[in-house]
């Protein structure tokens, strides 16, 4: 995977954040494009979240879900070059963004 071309994809059995699990909470969401992709299939869907990417979110913490998230891909993919989490985690600031304008209701528990 090639970080600067960071695609989420929501509606996993992972949290949307960070790719972690379990789900814990449900955002419900109208759709967005990100890096010319629709973010859903349909005109809305959820994006879901681990206990601590909810928490995060619902304290509206966007700092931290960004620097959690760099952490985790990073986990999962290997080690990558600190220019590289920098562009990563801006990417995840835009997508958070996007989500936080987009988010329809709070949450769905």
């Amino acid at each position: 995977m090639r970080v600067g071309h960071f695609v989420p994809t929501p509606g996993g059995k992972d949290c949307d954040f960070c790719t972690s699990g379990p789900v814990f909470k449900l955002y419900e969401c109208s759709n967005f494009v990100f890096n010319n992709l629709p973010i859903f299939q349909k005109d809305f869907g959820v994006w879901a979240a681990c206990a601590r990417c909810a928490e995060l979110v619902d304290s509206e913490n966007w700092t931290d879900l960004a620097k959690r998230a760099v952490r985790k891909f990073a986990k999962r993919h290997g080690p990558i070059p600190r220019y590289e989490a920098v562009r990563l985690r801006e990417q995840l600031q835009q997508v958070h963004q996007l989500f936080r304008e987009h988010r329809t209701k709070p949450s769905i528990n």
